[in-house]
């Protein structure tokens, strides 16, 4: 399609042509084409002002002057013609001022040519007036001939008269120019001299008339039939025997081009009608794509889009309907367009909206795993970058434009902890491979060592096993509970070969534990997690025994084997009680060495001093 810049272009070329009547025609497309770009660039600043009208009713309107600003705009008419239409920019206005002239121009043309004809019209009846006084009253021959050939002459070179005066006119001029020769003497030689030369002008006139059956172009058989019938009347008569001969072979002539030209018109008729039965076949068509939209939003607004502009393709394929019937056909055809875009652009605008929520959450969610990206708290910030991972996937998609870019930087936030993570953990696993060694060489000795009989010696040597085993470095849980396992069965055969009862060895085992926990550096802190534990696994056994209570009230014992179950479960119950009783103790020791002073060494020797 042309731009506004071509359009003003050609608009300039035509007004530069000497016969700008003639492109009255080329005008009209021209305009249509411009009013066409006007009403797109309607639609686009009307698409813009619906966007920013989305985020201006955010806020509550506000009365300026004690007046509050006029509601939305409603959507707009068609567009109207550019002669009446608002002038956007400076090319409208060119346009609007070329057109103008344009008009002034054809105007300025139809008024001069109707004055020259009229002008021309009251010359030619003042040639008729003296003819008809020519005719009656001249006497003289000579005289009379000289002034019919003066005023032969002026009839020749009067121009066009109203079209409505030419055919009575030419002929009551004919009758007349006749009557001259046929009812005033004059010489014989000059009269037959006159006739033969008339008639030799008209034969060729007729051949001229034939030839025009043979021209292509119509408009330019108009212009020929019409200036060779002005010719035959400008020639007088012709030799008598041969006036009828003649006259017949031009008319004939003449009217088989009319023929020609009404056929034109007549299949130009048929096919602008076609035309229009066409045009409004494409109106249905894109009239019922619009209620489709809007009963049921298309699957792929693709396809439906390709189909419009299918028929918009379609419709310039298509010629001239009938002029009274164009216009019309053409603004339904557009409104019906400019609806069904009205429903895609309104259904991209929520979709972009959509898109821009997505955004701003992923956005959001990109600057948390920045901000986690440099930690060093692995667990758990691995747990949080896995949900911010979910949340993600949650978050649907911020459309082709804006998604690759985003999931880009939050792929490389998460990725560099997950390196440093990975490279931690190798490091972890060197580490730890070490302390598997030193723990099974630990358990080794543990079963190599030989018990000296002295009971406290023992029980110390074994004790300094268990600080070993509790400072040794971490090892990696698939390890802990096969190395955890070795090393109690290890020590329990010593302690079982001592005679220890069980209470005995976990007392034992707690104050060892105590006394590590109390030595190390950070001593409170790990005395207060083993609390914080402690207290944990006797809020699970306790809540264990109340849902064994439960459910041994739902279950009936009548049975032998229902008082066996009964009584298994007791017992179980017991043991779990037991322990809580022991922990509970343990615990109490536990909050009673954190409220206790720690001892410090004094600042010149003799007693510690408490903290």
């Amino acid at each position: 399609m042309a731009t506004k810049s071509e359009l003003v272009a050609r608009m300039e070329e035509v007004l530069q042509q000497p016969d700008v009547e003639r492109s009255a025609e080329v005008v009209d497309t021209l305009k249509e084409a411009f009013e066409e770009l006007v009403a797109s660039e309607q639609e686009a600043a009307k698409a813009a002002a619906a966007e920013l009208g989305t985020e201006a009713e955010q806020e509550a309107p506000k009365a300026v002057d004690g007046q509050f600003p006029p509601p939305a705009a409603q959507p707009q008419l068609p567009p109207q013609p550019i002669e009446s239409a608002p002038l956007t920019d400076e090319e409208d206005k060119k346009f609007k001022q070329l057109l103008d002239a344009f008009n002034t121009k054809v105007n300025d043309i139809r008024r001069k040519r109707q004055k020259e004809e009229a002008d021309n019209l009251a010359q030619k009846q003042a040639i008729m007036k003296e003819l008809r006084e020519l005719i009656s009253n001249e006497e003289n021959i000579g005289n009379a001939f000289q002034r019919f050939t003066e005023l032969g002459e002026q009839w020749k070179n009067i121009g066009t008269i109203p079209q409505q005066s030419y055919r009575e006119l030419q002929h009551d001029y004919s009758q007349l120019r006749e009557e001259f020769f046929y009812h005033i003497r004059i010489y014989k030689e000059l009269r037959d001299h006159d006739l033969r030369k008339n008639t030799a002008l008209k034969q060729a006139l007729v051949a001229d008339m034939e030839a025009v059956q043979r021209v292509d172009s119509v408009r330019e058989a108009e212009d020929l039939v019409k200036d060779y019938q002005d010719k035959w009347h400008q020639i007088g008569p012709v030799v008598k025997e041969d006036r009828e001969a003649v006259r017949d072979a031009f008319w004939n002539a003449t009217r088989v081009v009319y023929d020609r030209i009404n056929d034109h018109y007549k299949a130009r008729r048929s096919e602008h009608e076609a035309n229009l039965a066409s045009k409004q076949a494409l109106v249905a068509k894109v009239l019922e794509l619009v209620k489709q939209a809007e009963q049921e939003e298309p699957r792929d607004w693709k396809v439906a889009t390709d189909q419009v502009l299918e028929l918009q393709n379609a419709w310039k394929s298509i010629g001239f309907a009938t002029k009274k019937d164009n216009e019309r056909v053409w603004k339904e055809f557009r409104t019906g367009c400019n609806a069904f875009f009205d429903l895609k652009n309104a259904h991209y605008a929520a979709i972009k909206d959509k898109f821009k929520a997505v955004r701003l959450k992923k956005e959001a969610l990109i600057a948390e795993a920045l901000e986690l990206k440099e930690s060093t708290a692995w667990k758990q910030t691995a747990d949080k970058l896995k949900h911010l991972q979910q949340q993600w996937k949650e978050a649907g998609s911020a459309g082709q434009r804006d998604e690759h870019k985003l999931w880009g930087r939050f792929r490389e936030a998460c990725d560099a902890f997950f390196r440093s993570r990975q490279e931690n953990f190798a490091k972890q696993d060197e580490e730890q491979a070490s302390h598997v060694k030193e723990r099974e060489d630990l358990i080794a000795e543990i079963d190599n060592y030989t018990l000296t009989g002295d009971r406290n010696a023992d029980i110390t040597a074994l004790k300094g096993f268990s600080g070993r085993w509790l400072n040794g470095g971490r090892t990696s849980p698939r390890d802990q509970e096969r190395l955890g396992r070795n090393y109690r069965n290890a020590l329990d055969k010593k302690y079982g070969s001592l005679k220890m009862n069980d209470d005995e060895r976990r007392k034992m085992a707690f104050n060892d534990r105590m006394e590590d926990l109390a030595a190390a550096p950070d001593g409170k802190e790990r005395i207060e997690k083993e609390a914080r534990s402690m207290k944990r696994k006797i809020e699970e056994l306790e809540i264990e025994v109340r849902q064994a209570e439960e459910n041994m009230g739902k279950f009936s014992f009548k049975s032998a084997a229902g008082a066996a179950m009964k009584k298994e479960m007791e017992r179980g119950m017991e043991k779990t009680r037991q322990e809580i009783q022991r922990l509970q103790t343990q615990y109490k020791e536990l909050i009673r060495s954190m409220r206790e002073p720690k001892p410090v060494p004094a600042a010149s020797g003799g007693e510690p001093v408490q903290e």
